[in-house]
């Protein structure tokens, strides 16, 4: 099967009603790694500039560190964060017994990760009319989201629940913060980057 001829609305409606048949038909067409990595590479460059968009109309309250705004910089990040999400929960995944290639995990990352640029381009249209209303949206998709990543985690490497794949989820970003925590501690870097005094 190729992605040409896939109804992808068809495959939006399925994923937020059954994520877990929505994994599984992604999964099944057994796309070629090239065209799930650079599909990934899309993805990410899509999530970058909206970013930029919603920063540019509306600036966060909060300074953010000069690499948030610069694209280039976001893309990377947002491409580098997706692949060791990736590696991370396959390796993390088999370490628990679950089963699964990593092609059959990148692409249900990557899947999500198109439904919610899509969600974000949503937020970006609502917070022109109604910013609160725009507020409320994204709570509910960043929700969503979470539900969604658990039942696509547990498709592809095979968990019998989804609440196993959550677990692992949660598992995973307690010890990336922690390992954010000590790299910190370690190297001396401020929250922003690198401390006033440099």
């Amino acid at each position: 099967m190729t992605l040409g001829n896939t109804d992808w609305g068809g495959l939006a409606v399925l994923t937020l009603r059954n994520p877990r048949a929505a994994a599984a038909q992604l999964i099944n067409r057994q796309l070629p790694r090239g065209v799930i990595w650079t599909a990934l590479a899309l993805v990410s460059c899509c999530n970058a500039i909206l970013a930029g968009v919603s920063e540019l109309l509306f600036p966060s309250p909060v300074p953010l560190p000069s690499i948030m705004m610069n694209p280039l910089m976001l893309f990377i990040l947002l491409a580098g964060g997706m692949v060791v999400t990736v590696h991370a929960l396959l390796w993390a995944g088999r370490a628990v017994g679950g089963q699964g290639e990593l092609e059959d995990v990148a692409i249900v990352v990557t899947w999500l990760q198109a439904l919610r640029a899509a969600a974000q381009a949503v937020v970006v249209v609502i917070a022109l009319i109604s910013p609160a209303l725009a507020g409320m949206f994204a709570m509910a998709a960043m929700f969503i989201g979470l539900w969604v990543m658990a039942n696509f985690v547990a498709q592809a490497l095979s968990f019998s629940s989804a609440w196993k794949a959550f677990g692992l989820m949660v598992a995973l970003m307690v010890g990336l913060v922690f390992g954010i925590i000590v790299l910190l501690a370690v190297t001396g870097l401020g929250v922003w980057g690198l401390d006033a005094n440099v």
